[in-house]
Order: structure tokens, then sequence, then C-alpha cells
């Protein structure tokens, strides 16, 4: 059950949302938090939580170890950053991972909310509930003349990175997200691959989110990202519009071979995987394909991750596989 789910438009072209608050406790320094530091930290936000019952009732508070395998499953799942894998901490997530605040990352605290499809509004209306809630028992590093304190001097003012993971598959293969990273970066948001900073964008998909916390109220910050979002959208849209036109028999072909793997095979690698599910998502858009909701294709993908299954990577192949031809077994091919 999804307690907190929230849920947004251009499904299968924004496959999801999230809205990240850092925050920092009053007299805790911002480095090297000793495990007695990070307790009380941790306590002083869980009882904050408790405060609201029907909040409260869908979080845990966890353990993360440093270099774990689970650690690596809540990168899989977005809902912890690798720095917070590589030295642990402590997660408040609900079981979905929607919310999750790590506790000991670059800052004491890192709330994060989650939804699908392009959502921003509803993401950060949720996570300035819980922060409140937070703060009205805990007390945060502030400045009248620079808002929040946060450890990266990038972070300062409101603490907030609003993110979008947009498909963008055809822009890839013709070059031109290329001209739409410069782009992005001139409206004042960075262009990544799907796990962040240094990551690659397997599967064409990116992750847009704002450059600039200082100077523009939360509001305003989400709204240009809707605006940017809203545009590279539309471009990739273009862009497939241009393909059909070119040459229909050959993008119909390639969609449909990739929903005939991902329905047979019996064994597929992440990568082929990735590259399949891509595919079948263009065709979903498009209207080639129906039967399965984008969604649905977004949501297998990161569950067959190779982190997210376990074995060696053969058996990870064949229980990949299966998976998606239990996910896909309702695709259907429009001629």
């Amino acid at each position: 059950m999804r307690n907190f789910a929230i849920q947004g438009g251009f499904s299968g072209l924004a496959a999801s949302t999230r809205v990240r608050l850092a925050r920092n406790v009053k007299g805790y320094p911002y480095r090297n938090l000793t495990p007695g530091q990070l307790d009380e930290i941790a306590h002083q936000v869980w009882d904050a939580l408790q405060t609201a019952p029907a909040v409260s009732k869908g979080l845990t508070m966890t353990d993360v170890r440093a270099g774990s395998r689970e650690a690596m499953q809540l990168i899989e799942k977005h809902m912890i950053s690798p720095a917070f894998a590589q030295h642990g901490g402590k997660l408040i997530a609900s079981e979905t991972g929607d919310i999750a605040i790590m506790l000991g990352e670059e800052d004491h605290i890192r709330l994060q909310v989650m939804g699908t499809g392009l959502c921003p509004k509803e993401c950060m209306e949720t996570a300035r509930r819980l922060a409140d809630l937070i703060a009205s028992r805990v007390s945060f590093d502030y400045s009248d003349q620079l808002g929040y304190l946060t450890a990266c001097p990038s972070n300062l003012g409101t603490g907030l990175r609003v993110s979008v993971m947009l498909h963008l598959p055809v822009l890839t293969e013709s070059g031109a997200v290329e001209r739409m990273i410069a782009w992005a970066a001139r409206q004042g948001f960075a262009v990544r691959g799907a796990y962040g900073e240094g990551s690659n964008a397997a599967g064409g998909f990116y992750q847009l989110s704002n450059q600039i916390t200082l100077g523009l109220s939360e509001d305003a910050i989400v709204e240009k990202l809707i605006a940017a979002a809203t545009e590279v959208i539309d471009q990739e849209k273009k862009a497939r519009e241009q393909v059909r036109t070119a040459n229909e028999d050959a993008l119909f072909d390639r969609i449909a071979r990739a929903a005939g793997t991902l329905r047979h095979a019996r064994l597929l690698s992440s990568e082929e995987a990735a590259r399949c599910i891509s595919d079948v998502l263009i065709g979903l858009q498009m209207g080639y394909l129906s039967g399965v909701s984008a969604q649905t294709l977004i949501d297998a993908e990161q569950d067959t991750r190779p982190a997210l299954i376990a074995g060696e990577p053969g058996a990870r192949d064949r229980i990949r596989a299966e998976r998606l031809r239990r996910d896909t077994a309702a695709l259907q091919i429009n001629e």
C-alpha cells in the first residue's frame, strides 16, 4: 500500500518527481558527527514525527550500514544518495520509499518526497508539511539573511532540490540532448544521469534539477522546474514525431521487437531490459502499444536492476526475464 502516493502527469515521459529539503540542527557540528550525536538528532526527528500519528504510523527508522547490500538496493530505489550509502546513517522511510529522510548525510537531515509523473507541487506540499512537523520540535539552523544554513553553500537558502526524471531516448539518439543540456543550464537547471551527478543516462533517463536555492522562494523554484520540464518533454515528443515521419516502418519494427522480447525472453541482462523497456515506453506513448501502463514498465525497470535481484548473473537474468514476462503479459501491439 502506497500510504503517501503522489501521482502526476506525463507518465512515461516524466517518470518520477523528487523534492528534497536539506536541514541542519542547531548546536551540532555540520561535519563528523559522533554516533551519539547522530542518535540524538535521529531521536529528536523521530519524536517530532510521532506527534502526528497519521504520518508516523506509515514510517520506520532503520540503520543503514555503509556499503551494505541494503544500501545498494536503496540507491536503486532512489531512496538514498550514493554518499549516504558510502558512509551509512539512519533512515526514516515509508515502506514504498515515497518518503525517505536521511539522517547523517552531508547535512543532518535530507528529507525527500517522491511521486510518479510530473508532480513537483504535490511533492513540495508534502515535504513542507513534514519539515514543519519536524521543526515544531527540532531547532533548525537558520539565518534571516541567508535562509537555511547547509554544509554546502550551493544548498543555502531554501535548501531545496527538486528534480524530475525524464525519459528522453530519441533526443539522446539524435544528439539533440546535448543542446537540451546546454539550454537547461542557461535556465538554471542541471541535467544528469538517472542516479544524479556523475551517473549515466541508462535507457535514456535523465534527472532535471534546479541549481539555484538562494534568492528564490520554494514555489518559484517549483514553477521554474515545471516550465523547464514541460519544454523538454515537448522537444522529446516532437523528436519522436520526426522519427515517425522519416521512417515509421523502422520505428514500428523496433518497438514491436522490444515488446516481443519482454513478453517472451527467458534470459535478459539489465542492459537489454533497459533498452527494451525504453522502446516499449515510446510505443505506449505513441499509440503503437497498449494494455500495460507506462508506470508499470517504469516500476518494472527499477525492480529488475541488479542490486534488487539476488543470485549470480545468470540467475538474475532468468529472474529478470520472468518478472518482465509477467509484467508485460497484457501488452498488445496495435497494427
